[in-house]
């Protein structure tokens, strides 16, 4: 009984392998080696984490302020609060969004061809 239970054991799925995620993911472009990302790629996951982060605190000021304008009841010193916050957000996520752009922008494409 104890030798059945050590031959399953050892005939394990390898979910790898036999799923196809890893051809897919080869297909589509993304890395599927094992060997460690490389300091370009280590960049783009930290700069990738702190935009996504950026988006949530957006996102929580967007609808903190949505709630403040519903629940003000006509007071007009909370609406315009409100109202600031909004506005003062939806700038800093435009500014943030097109310091993003202008860096892939010089990064990518003007600064390779100056280089060469």
């Amino acid at each position: 009984m104890f030798s059945l239970f050590v031959k399953t054991a050892n005939a394990t799925y390898n979910f790898q392998e036999k799923s196809g995620l890893k051809s897919t993911a080869g297909t589509l472009g993304y890395n599927t080696s094992s060997a460690a990302p490389n300091i370009d790629q280590s960049i783009s996951n930290g700069i990738a984490f702190v935009l996504s982060f950026l988006g949530v605190i957006f996102l929580v000021l967007a609808i903190y302020a949505g709630f403040l304008w519903m629940s003000s009841q006509g007071n007009d010193t909370q609406i315009k609060k409100a109202r600031d916050i909004l506005i003062n957000s939806t700038i800093g996520l435009i500014v943030v969004s097109l310091a993003y752009a202008i860096t892939i922008f010089i990064f990518s494409g003007a600064l390779k061809g100056f280089l060469k």
